[in-house]
């Protein structure tokens, strides 16, 4: 099943832990709908849909494949998890070749952290992409 609830909440600006609250769930719950590990009840999804204010159907498209998911979150995110994703590649995978936790990589992808100066130099080494395109709104000092 594919999921849009983490693109729309990232995109309100809204935890993952003050969605599940406002649903009435678990964090862990949400974690794994999020996921695609657990199916949602539909007494979720309609309190979802109502929170986020947006259709229940734009929370479950029925036919968004990985392109189109990419170009999608390219509007939204930034470069660094684009080009992670056109890779396949997991966060935990990346954290590991960038020498970071994935909390870390996880915070600097949803916009929640300014990454140091190595982080920087390692994503650019390992993903093979110019820093400036990665990080396009870090002035490099």
């Amino acid at each position: 099943m594919n999921n849009m609830i983490p693109i729309i909440r990232r995109d309100k600006k809204i935890s993952q832990a003050r969605l599940a609250k406002m649903i009435g769930v678990s964090p862990s719950y949400l974690c794994k709908i999020e996921k695609s590990l657990q199916q949602p009840s539909v007494d979720f999804v309609k309190k979802c849909s109502e929170i986020l204010e947006v259709p229940e159907n734009e929370l479950f498209p029925d036919k968004i494949n990985s392109k189109e998911l990419i170009k999608i979150m390219s509007q939204k995110n930034n470069p660094l998890w684009v080009e992670r994703r056109k890779l396949g590649m997991k966060q935990v995978e990346l954290a590991r070749l960038v020498k970071c936790s994935p909390s870390y990589l996880s915070k600097v992808e949803n916009n929640q952290l300014v990454p140091t100066d190595f982080f920087q130099s390692q994503c650019s080494k390992v993903l093979k992409k110019k820093r400036s395109y990665l990080f396009p709104f870090i002035q490099k000092k």
